[in-house]
């Protein structure tokens, strides 16, 4: 069933990661500009990384968030130099706690929900029920944390193009969420990412559906079904049009945040990217 009009059902959300180049307050301004009220906040080493972006900017944050009328709806948390499957016990336990810092910073800017991933592709040699393990654990650290603050956890499913890291799957998303048992764990749902899965009897659709009450958030992006690449939707391999029925399906309540990478000229690629959403969800 069709929503009455593009926005009825979902508000359209950007990817400050879009605005890479810039600093983390000008990028914002841009993502406004583009037409966005809901916005996500990279925080991978630029932008909202606690490693480069200092806690005492915070306030001066939600002023600029609030005059611009942008709603902070997540925050992904840092990657690089983050496996919450490591298995080295200091890697793991230094994840944690910068996971942690991003948590307080969500806290502080009043932003509900943390995208974070379950692991590394370093860890790959590991063996996914090693994987497994280590990322149960560290994220039930994450959970407790989590609740005191007050701030959702999202888990986001993986690149898993051979086959063998686990969390590439949203059943695999959902073993970490029933082990740990948190009511602060959901999932980030990548369409890219869902894209590049080497079974082609799994649908994008299908994880979709299977995500349920879980799917809190998302990331939108198209790719050919090879690379990674972070394009704005129609622009790669992907049926849209089952995406958006399989949220309905789902009754998905959440932003339909897209996550493009920059490239050219992004305030161009931005407004295109809303036009696009709009188009998108009028049509299907």
């Amino acid at each position: 069933m069709k929503a009455s009009s593009p926005t009825d059902m979902w508000k359209i959300g950007f990817h400050t990661w879009s605005f890479a180049s810039m600093p983390l307050e000008e990028a914002l301004k841009h993502v406004r500009n583009a037409g966005f009220t809901e916005v996500e906040i990279t925080a991978d080493k630029i932008h909202l990384d606690p490693r480069v972006f200092p806690r005492s900017s915070l306030p001066q944050l939600k002023r600029t968030l609030n005059d611009l009328g942008l709603h902070p709806n997540s925050v992904h948390a840092p990657i690089n130099g983050v496996d919450l499957s490591a298995q080295s016990s200091y890697v793991r336990n230094c994840s944690i706690d910068l996971i942690g810092k991003t948590l307080e910073y969500c806290r502080v800017i009043d932003c509900p929900i943390l995208v974070i991933h379950p692991n590394h592709s370093e860890s790959l040699p590991l063996g996914r029920e090693t994987m497994k393990r280590n990322s149960i654990e560290a994220i039930r650290k994450i959970a407790e944390k989590a609740e005191e603050l007050g701030v959702r956890i999202a888990i986001e499913n993986m690149i898993d193009k051979e086959g063998g890291r686990f969390g590439g799957r949203v059943s695999e998303l959902k073993e970490i969420i029933k082990s740990v048992g948190s009511p602060y764990l959901g999932i980030c749902f990548d369409t890219g990412h869902a894209n590049l899965l080497p079974d082609s009897e799994t649908s994008i659709g299908g994880e979709i559906l299977k995500a349920g009450e879980y799917l809190w958030s998302l990331h939108i992006h198209d790719n050919d079904g090879e690379k990674d690449l972070h394009k704005p939707p129609g622009m790669g391999s992907i049926d849209w049009s089952q995406v958006i029925e399989s949220l309905r399906k789902a009754d998905y309540d959440g932003v339909f945040m897209m996550e493009i990478q920059e490239r050219g000229n992004p305030d161009v690629q931005a407004r295109e990217c809303l036009r696009i959403a709009m188009e998108m969800l009028s049509k299907y």
